[in-house]
């Protein structure tokens, strides 16, 4: 995910864009380790915080759908999570 990149290149801390997007610093900085796969409802707050598109943000991750039973990307316990 291209997260920690657009946030720094826009020249904001974790802390600041928390209070733009409204996604807790804690959570922001699991996402930007790889430890936290975020729903797409808040890529989409991260995405207009930083004044980018979702294709932007997310980079090189799928999509699974929430009809995904036991696939390569994961299982239905997975709705609509994004995985790399």
């Amino acid at each position: 995910m291209n997260l920690g990149v657009i946030r720094k290149r826009r020249g904001l801390s974790l802390r600041k864009l928390a209070e733009r997007s409204g996604v807790h610093y804690v959570s922001l900085a699991k996402i930007e380790a790889g430890k936290l796969d975020p729903r797409l409802s808040t890529l989409r707050k991260l995405a207009q915080a930083l004044g980018v598109t979702l294709s932007e943000l997310a980079g090189e991750l799928t999509i699974i759908h929430p009809s995904t039973k036991g696939g390569k990307y994961g299982t239905d316990k997975a709705k609509g999570r994004l995985v790399r």
